[in-house]
């Protein structure tokens, strides 16, 4: 499912006082040959359609400016296709927006300084305000008096926009690899697999093998940063984005704070005033969090893109103008954007890549038509004969062998119909007028219709802002005086019976943009995690096609002159490749799991990390224009789908090393820890009082030699003597590693206390390409694990837990104790358990756990993440009782089925509980649960914790 602007919950009623109540017959399966069959238009409908043409011809000068849905709203014409008794299946749902009030959301033009206050005066709130433009709440039996001023140009429906994410790897119909829920197990699974594969078991020691002069990239990586071999290139080229400004622009970024507090966007983040978007679905926080996974030094700038078209515009100008990003990342599309011209926005497109900016935005999720999952037809207008010719003049489209309707497979919407006429979504010239119907199955009825006036000076659009089911057929007619035009008609997130390619479309196919379409993530499963390409390679199934056609340039002129006329077969204009680029998605970040943005799939998701690898290439070398860029991220593409650039995938799909080499950034030494064997002298453990010896490891994973390393060891602890603290490396070179050639050492005091984490830095110094010198830190734990077992349970009241409520609710609980944490389990606890919903014996009662998740933080802040949608975010399994969270049980909790309900018994943690070994239990800890979703409902009851302590007798 494709996710709408709809910021009012409320629709517009905007539909057919002529339709009757017969419902369409039911349609078959697609079929792209036939249509389904197709009939031809009755004579009831034909003179439902003269009724609808004359009622048009007679409008008033007033009703001219206005757009034909806000009439119909007003008169309620069309109520029958959107009443609540009509079968769910064959129901039109409105997805324009009405306040408290009942007013209408509206988009007016017109000069607003000759306008003054009138829209004020009429009852209505001006939400956004330009020289030519306003939108603004205002009642419809208020429209026509305002549109008597001359001032006003035209009002019409708030301009729906869009991202391009999608809640699922694929159409309804059409699903990739399963349900999303399986496709999240999926995830967490490769997840797992990756981290014990890539682990360093290494005894009495906690060390990360990254260096400490690596920007961290926080709790959530995405899979794309391994896929498109980011992770390597930043090792061998030693770039991270530092000294790059990058800028996104989404619906808005709720969970900023929380993805800055958890290290997944750097905490200098920036969103411009007053446009954070919010509330809002977090996507553009999604998307930073992308950015910051593949680039994680460059800084981040945020901005929506949901206010106006107007507002868009204004926003990326001033991510370029006012924050200087180098790189400006969106993934929205307002539907009613030119396909045929670059209009308000794609403009502001251009201006920002004329002045040095490079912008990538998504390709869309509308379909493709080798994929049959096109939701686009696009082509000349062609009559369909005299058969089709109504009493006033009017004369149907023909699809293609006289076929009069294209047939909607799959609902979706909004629907609409464009043409190519000089006219943007700010600036109207079409003189040639359409209309756009949708009638039932038999073409016996009208269900919603829409008949806007192009009389010289409108947009070249027809607009109908409802969800549309599959069954009822879409129909165009032209008036009698108008010039055929290259059409296209679209119903967004649906299917058409007839297609074609073409769906990208509007500002991410302007000239200078990246359009970026989506492959999804686990088909990297080359060498080392990433992206292999070739023919058996696709595009995700949604991933929207090109090429785009453009005919008129910004200021309305024909672009190709020598073959005039805003049609394919006239050859005028110019077709732009598009989508330019391919890049991952289906990936994670910390979003919560129920919010459709974790794992995050559509081309949303593919933009930011295409952003990213030129943020990284920008960074590497700072002199490369954006044309150089463009090539080396082209040149370098790995060829999917079919050979050489192609209508899906573009160039393929961008790579990180192939783009770096080709814009000629040099190789660098990246130092990492690969292990650190610490022997302690005269017994099998570090005690106090004791010595031990320590040999450090270092590999070079980046791509230029480490010559002439030393290093040196301290210690910040001050129990610790350092009796041997220098040694040589030699040489160390891509890809080897080398270990001191001395032994370090040292000594502990005696009177260190038992359980001493010890915690000490390796300063490493080398000639060669890189940082350095660097500091490698690790920790060496004293003591045996093996003490006195501590119980502590929760005594508080019953806690609810806010239903569909990201930010959860915090437990706090005491805890005394001395010494550290050698080892801890966590107990969800109950005196009888039961799967009964609602039962007030067990630990946690909730009516469906897969929306839980648990986490328990320490007074030293260590984290760790218990349980995250045990069994998938499906197992509407009920309540935990006497279940058990330890690190060393076989099974984990996130492995459950509905059927293990109330989930008694011993479990291991989706994250271990190893990561408290050596803190003070002593403080409040807190326990944080979230239900990621609407409708269940539950408590937390009873839980507690054990923990055992370390012992150092010799």
């Amino acid at each position: 499912m494709k996710r709408f602007w709809l910021p009012v919950a409320a629709g517009l009623l905007a539909a057919a006082g002529c339709a009757s109540d017969s419902a369409p017959s039911t349609p078959g399966g697609t079929n792209n040959n036939n249509n389904g069959g197709e009939p031809q238009l009755s004579a009831q409908v034909i003179q439902q359609m003269e009724a609808l043409i004359k009622e048009k011809q007679a409008r008033t000068p007033a009703q001219k400016k206005i757009s034909s849905a806000l009439l119909y709203a007003k008169t309620n014409k069309f109520a029958p296709a959107l009443a609540s008794n009509k079968d769910a299946g064959k129901q039109f749902k409105s997805l324009n927006q009405v306040d408290a009030q009942g007013r209408v959301l509206v988009d007016i033009k017109a000069d607003m300084g000759k306008l003054g206050g009138k829209i004020e005066s009429l009852g209505g709130t001006v939400t956004d305000s330009h020289l030519r433009s306003a939108r603004a709440w205002v009642a419809l039996d208020q429209l026509e008096t305002l549109a008597s001023e001359s001032a006003v140009k035209s009002i019409k429906p708030a301009y729906l926009a869009t991202t391009s994410r999608v809640d699922k790897p694929g159409t309804a119909q059409k699903l990739k690899a399963g349900t999303r829920d399986e496709r999240i197990a999926a995830v967490q699974a490769a997840e797992a697999v990756w981290a014990q594969s890539h682990a360093q078991p290494v005894v009495n020691v906690s060390s990360a093998p990254v260096a400490a002069n690596d920007i961290p990239q926080g709790a959530a990586i995405s899979e794309g940063d391994r896929a498109h071999g980011a992770n390597r290139a930043r090792r061998m080229f030693g770039v991270d984005g530092t000294g790059v400004k990058v800028g996104v622009l989404s619906d808005s970024d709720d969970f900023k704070e929380q993805a800055i507090a958890s290290g997944d966007l750097p905490a200098n983040t920036i969103t411009l005033d007053g446009q954070s978007g919010r509330p809002g679905a977090g996507e553009g926080t999604a998307m930073m969090e992308i950015v910051h996974d593949l680039a994680p030094g460059a800084q981040l700038f945020f901005a929506t893109a949901f206010t106006s078209p107007e507002s868009f515009a204004d926003n990326i100008r001033a991510l370029r103008f006012q924050a200087h990003c180098d790189v400006i990342i969106d993934d929205v599309i307002y539907f009613a954007e030119s396909p045929y011209q670059d209009d308000i926005i794609a403009q502001a497109v251009n201006d920002v890549v004329a002045d040095g900016a490079m912008y990538f935005s998504s390709a869309g999720n509308g379909g493709n038509f080798d994929d049959g999952t096109s939701g686009t037809w696009e082509g000349d207008f062609q009559p369909a004969g005299t058969l089709a010719t109504l009493p006033s003049g009017y004369t149907v489209h023909s699809f293609g062998n006289g076929i009069i309707s294209d047939r909607v497979e799959l609902d979706g919407g909004p629907l609409q119909l464009q043409w190519a006429d000089p006219g943007t979504i700010d600036v109207g010239g079409s003189g040639n007028d359409y209309d756009l119907f949708v009638l039932d199955n038999d073409l016996r009825t009208i269900a919603v219709a829409s008949t806007d006036i192009q009389d010289g000076d409108d947009e070249p659009i027809e607009f109908l802002g409802f969800i549309i089911p599959a069954g009822f057929r879409v129909v165009i007619a032209a008036a009698p005086n108008a010039q055929a035009r290259a059409l296209r008609t679209v119903i967004f997130n649906g299917e058409l019976g007839l297609s074609t390619a073409g769906n990208t479309f509007g500002h991410n196919s302007a000239a200078g943009a990246f359009g970026v379409a989506a492959v999804d993530s686990f088909e990297a499963n080359g060498p080392n995690g990433e992206f292999t390409g070739g023919p058996t390679t696709p595009t995700e199934l949604f991933s929207s096609d090109g090429a785009r056609r453009i005919f008129y340039d910004p200021s309305g002129k024909p672009i190709n002159p020598t073959f005039p006329g805003g049609t394919f077969a006239s050859k005028g204009g110019v077709t732009r490749v598009k989508p330019d680029l391919s890049a991952a998605d289906g990936v994670s970040t910390t979003l919560p799991a129920g919010s459709g943005l974790n794992p995050f799939f559509g081309t949303s998701a593919a933009a930011p990390h295409a952003g990213a690898i030129a943020a990284l290439l920008k960074s590497a070398v700072p002199t490369a224009t954006p044309a150089q860029i463009r090539t080396a991220l082209t040149s370098t593409a790995l060829d999917i789908e079919a050979p050489g650039t192609d209508r899906n995938a573009g160039a393929g799909i961008a790579m990180a090393i192939p783009a770096l080499t080709r814009i000629g950034a040099k190789l660098a030494v990246h130092l990492v820890e690969s292990n650190v064997d610490v022997r302690p002298l005269g017994a099998d453990v570090v005690l106090p009082g004791g010595a031990a010896q320590v040999n450090v490891t270092i590999t070079d994973d980046g791509g230029a030699a480490a010559n002439a390393t030393t290093a040196t060891l301290t210690s910040t602890s001050p129990d610790v003597i350092i009796l041997q603290g220098t040694s040589s490396y030699g040489t160390i070179a891509p890809g080897a590693s080398a270990t001191n050639a001395i032994p370090y050492a040292f000594f502990l005091n005696p009177t260190a206390p038992c359980g001493e984490v010890l915690h000490f830095d390796l300063t490493v110094n080398y000639t060669g390409n890189g940082v350095h010198p660097i500091v490698l830190g690790f920790d060496v734990q004293t003591g045996r694990a093996g003490g006195a077992t501590t119980h502590v349970a929760y005594t508080g009241p019953v806690v609810a837990i806010p239903d569909g409520n990201p930010a959860g609710v915090d437990i706090p609980f005491a805890v005394t104790g001395t010494g550290s944490i050698a080892s801890l389990k966590f107990n969800i606890d109950g005196s009888a358990c039961s799967a009964t919903q609602g039962s007030t014996t067990v630990g946690v009662d909730h009516s469906w756990v897969g929306d839980l998740t648990f986490t328990l933080t320490s007074p030293s802040g260590r984290t760790a993440t218990l349980i995250n949608a045990a069994g998938g975010t499906g197992n509407s399994g009920n309540n935990f009782c006497q279940t058990v969270l330890d690190p060393a049980a076989a099974n984990s909790i996130q492995a459950v089925t509905i059927d293990q309900a109330p989930f008694t018994g011993t479990f291991s943690p989706l994250q271990s509980t190893s990561v408290f070994s050596g803190d003070n239990p002593a403080g409040t800890w807190h326990l944080h649960v979230t239900d990621n979703a609407f409708i269940d409902t539950g408590s937390v009851r009873a839980f507690s914790i054990d923990y055992s302590g370390f012992t150092c007798t010799r």
